[in-house]
């Protein structure tokens, strides 16, 4: 006499219903689930696992499973919808939907959306992914190791296997390898410099991109020690005012092709197509039939600053789905200059003056990582840093020795020290000779997505510096935040 078969999981009512569906089936038809397995070719295990109620059955095993048992076309039609439909209960914890591959950047995200992947597909078993595989080899320890957080795919083939293992097609997989080799390759330089070949060796490439997230490393700091009175600015200055020439070279003729473009601003063919691009996309120039007109920008019958400003502040925020401020350091105090946010974005509600609160909030601790030791301990003796939440860090001498962990370029983080409510991100904006900075905001229920938003500030931020220098028509940098 056959071991009695559990009841059916009724945590979730479709796999339910599908269960009970396939187990109903296999009473009629007086099968055994080795019987079944005989005349299926998958596994007694999978079958019990699909008659659980506790899995999602792949599309394979139910049809084969039914078809087994003498079930009629309309009963395999019920069946492959109610496993259609449990694919988008929510469960155990993971995110309802798979993340859209074209938002992951990190190796957490990649590795978090493969797992919901696996899970939509109604968790394969690993023989059945290896057999999906379309020949690449897929080790059952490698995908334990995926599912378990442990690694990424190794390689682009092993991705691809992957994705056939969890049913998802050739045709589709692109944008998944492509959030493989975002995940996979260090992070460079802010994209908008890097792709104009502006931006000096790569050794100062690779310092600059290194100094863009915080450092896991310690190293000694003294608080006492002299620091420059203003760390040299990235190139980002350097590649907007060229940007800003081209603009106003091609506002100036009213119709210029790249080549007499070129020459008129100094550079070279290949630096100025890349730069134009980029321009179009900020929609500040349009070219047809290769010639270059003002784009629809310079059309603007209003070009003010703080206006052209505004406009990049929120194209910045629906680009990284957050509120953002751009802030500055006047008169030995934090100024926020200007804020974009929206429903979906909203604000971080000012409880404690921004000015008295540097050091807890993203923005303020960018702005005192660009300061010489003078100017900051001026400031911590007329605001000293007082504890907002259980995470402010408030002794002076850790303070500091926090800020100098990316360098004076590197990207700040206010992990719940300003509010439990939120946690914020803040990056320089790189002004030469004025402290500045471009920061963002999350509810801290959106905490898995500060990281990657805040490598995108650094590769969004030459957009607002031009808005700035073309709004004010001056190659005084300081004017931008006045």
């Amino acid at each position: 006499m056959g071991r009695i078969e559990r009841p059916v999981d009724l945590t979730y009512p479709d796999r339910a219903a599908l269960a009970v569906l396939l187990r109903g089936a296999r009473d009629r038809a007086a099968l055994t689930y080795a019987e079944l397995a005989h005349q299926t070719g998958i596994s007694a295990a999978t079958l019990k696992r699909a008659a659980s109620g506790r899995r999602i059955p792949a599309s394979a095993t139910v049809t084969g499973f039914l078809t087994a048992c003498g079930a009629t076309q309309e009963e395999v039609a019920t069946a492959t919808a109610l496993r259609e439909r449990a694919g988008r209960e929510p469960c155990g914890g993971l995110p309802r939907e798979v993340i859209e591959p074209a938002r992951l950047s990190t190796r957490g995200e990649l590795n978090s959306a493969l797992v919901s992947l696996h899970r939509s597909a109604g968790s394969p078993p690993y023989r059945l992914m290896q057999r999906k595989s379309g020949g690449v080899w897929l080790a059952p320890s490698s995908i334990w190791g995926i599912l378990r957080r442990q690694r990424l795919p190794v390689s682009s083939g092993q991705m691809a296997a992957f994705l056939l293992g969890c049913d998802v097609a050739g045709v589709h997989q692109e944008p998944w390898l492509d959030a493989w080799s975002r995940a996979k390759r260090p992070c460079l330089v802010p994209g908008a410099l890097h792709a104009f070949g502006l931006n000096g060796s790569h050794a100062a490439s690779r310092t600059y991109a290194a100094s863009c997230l915080p450092r896991i490393t310690r190293r000694g700091t003294n608080m006492f020690r002299h620091r420059s009175a203003a760390a040299v600015a990235p190139v980002s200055w350097e590649v907007v005012q060229r940007a800003g020439d081209l603009v106003t070279l091609v506002d100036d003729a009213g119709g210029i092709d790249t080549r007499s473009l070129a020459q008129r601003a100094g550079l070279p063919v290949e630096s100025t197509t890349r730069l134009l691009a980029w321009l179009d996309r900020q929609q500040l120039v349009a070219t047809r039939a290769g010639v270059h007109f003002p784009g629809p920008v310079m059309e603007l019958p209003d070009r003010s600053g703080h206006l052209l400003l505004h406009r990049a502040l929120s194209g910045l925020r629906d680009e990284v789905g957050a509120a953002v401020y751009l802030s500055g350091y006047t008169d030995g105090d934090v100024r926020v200059v200007q804020c974009a946010s929206s429903e979906s974005a909203p604000p971080v509600v000012e409880w404690v003056d921004f000015r008295t609160a540097a050091h807890a909030s993203a923005m303020g601790k960018s702005l005192l990582a660009q300061l010489d030791n003078d100017s900051r301990m001026d400031h911590l003796a007329r605001h000293p840093a007082a504890r907002l939440t259980a995470r402010t860090i408030t002794d002076p001498s850790a303070l500091l020795a926090h800020l100098d962990r990316g360098g004076p370029h590197g990207a700040q983080f206010s992990l719940l020290e300003y509010s439990p409510e939120v946690v914020c991100a803040a990056v320089p904006l790189g002004l030469p000779g004025q402290v500045s900075s471009v920061a963002l905001s999350l509810p801290v229920r959106q905490y898995p997505r500060l990281l990657a938003a805040a490598r995108r500030l650094p590769q969004l931020a030459p957009g607002l510096l031009l808005a700035g220098l073309l709004g004010e028509r001056s190659q005084e940098p300081a004017a931008i935040l006045q």
